[in-house]
């Protein structure tokens, strides 16, 4: 076989340029850290490694969604943790005022008291998250959830509730909305709310009374009329005469599942009602408990109409603790939910990237080696190639 000198060149060259390839990729390989440079490296590994990015993308947009509903749910737990503590000053003022040591004066002062109090509850209603976005507002979250406006509060959101996307086939809700957090309130005991009559002119004073039959509750509204101060009667809505009996001070009345308490001494003509009880704003409660103490009262009857008045907000107070205490209990819940799902978001993380590195990540002891064995390779073509070029038929003529 005749190999010309041309040949021979160019089959070395061809040797060389190879190693140096080689040689180049693993330099690259070290350079980088990644085994796989180009899909043709490993075309199955790098449609793999695709998959498992988008996965750790995925999860990265899932811890994203945590973060901003955990900072929006923070938030919400503070804001009514706050609002929790307004009520309760509300009510130990109310129960202060309650005092027959209390005077027009200082009922006065805890009047102008409470409408800091409201000044505030209203300004926390109106949170804003760091993006200015109201937290209460439900889906109108660009709007300034509450407005007051001639002494009245309105709500300007609506009763929406965004769902969060915090897994793969988990979602967990966004703050509540304003409407289930400070309006429609159940005032009353939860069942029916009593009164008493503006015009009375004894001295007797009426609890916020309790059902004792839920089955013989009806709803219907109900007079208590006191014919004399040791005589009453019950009238339905039309005045109709539905029953009546003796007066007892402090004795308990009953009608249609009913318990009412009177105390005191009523005069004839006397009345109290009993009435369903209608969903109320935590605003307007607090309200009525100011204006109740801040309007002065002379005589007996008088303060006995204050003193029914404040009993009814004492009961209307309770109703809105209990509910701001339970959507506070539902923040909490959600709160923990979100804490175990981020922990589960970082563990698939952490098992995505483990994966992806053992398909991407390269061992340096074995690129390494590979690339002292591929300079050494190197090194001996050149050397050899130098060797093949200086051969020569004149050498030896």
């Amino acid at each position: 076989m005749r190999i010309s000198t041309a040949q021979i060149y160019s089959a070395a060259i061809s040797g060389m340029l190879d190693q140096q390839g080689k040689l180049l990729e693993t330099q690259n390989q070290l350079s980088t850290g990644k085994r796989l440079l180009s899909p043709s490296d490993d075309p199955v590994g790098a449609v793999r490694s695709l998959e498992l990015q988008r996965a750790l993308a995925k999860t990265d947009q899932f811890q994203t969604n945590v973060n901003l509903l955990d900072s929006r749910l923070r938030l919400e737990e503070s804001a009514l943790s706050e609002s929790v503590q307004i009520l309760q000053q509300v009510r130990e003022r109310a129960l202060e005022a309650n005092n027959a040591t209390q005077t027009n004066e200082t009922r006065l002062a805890i009047s102008r008291e409470l409408d800091q109090q409201l000044d505030a509850l209203l300004t926390i209603a109106n949170t804003r998250d760091a993006e200015g976005r109201s937290i209460f507002a439900g889906y109108q979250q660009d709007v300034q959830a509450f407005t007051l406006t001639n002494g009245a509060v309105t709500y300007n959101g609506d009763d929406g509730q965004r769902m969060l996307q915090v897994g793969t086939n988990r979602q967990l809700a966004d703050t509540s909305p304003g409407s289930e957090v400070f309006m429609g309130v159940v005032n009353g005991n939860g069942h029916f709310q009593t009164r008493a009559a503006d015009s009375n002119t004894g001295d007797a004073v009426i609890d916020a009374g309790a059902i004792t039959d839920i089955a013989a509750f009806n709803g219907d509204a109900v007079d208590i009329v006191f014919t004399s101060a040791s005589d009453y009667e019950l009238r339905d809505a039309s005045g109709v005469v539905i029953g009546g009996g003796a007066y007892q001070s402090g004795g308990s009345i009953n009608v249609n599942g009913m318990m009412v308490t009177v105390d005191g001494t009523p005069a004839a003509g006397d009345q109290f009602s009993l009435r369903p009880s209608e969903a109320e704003d935590v605003f307007s409660m607090v309200a009525q408990l100011r204006d109740t103490l801040m309007q002065p009262r002379t005589g007996a009857a008088q303060r006995a109409q204050q003193t029914s008045d404040i009993n009814s907000a004492l009961v209307n107070i309770d109703q809105a603790l209990d509910r701001l205490i339970a959507r506070q209990s539902e923040s909490g819940t959600r709160m923990q939910a979100l804490e175990r799902q981020k922990d589960v978001n970082e563990n698939i993380a952490l098992q995505v990237e483990e994966n992806l590195g053992s398909i991407t990540d390269l061992d340096y002891a074995e690129a390494i080696s590979r690339f002292q064995q591929q300079q050494l390779g190197l090194q001996a073509a050149q050397q050899a190639f130098a060797k093949v070029q200086g051969l020569s038929l004149f050498n030896y003529l």
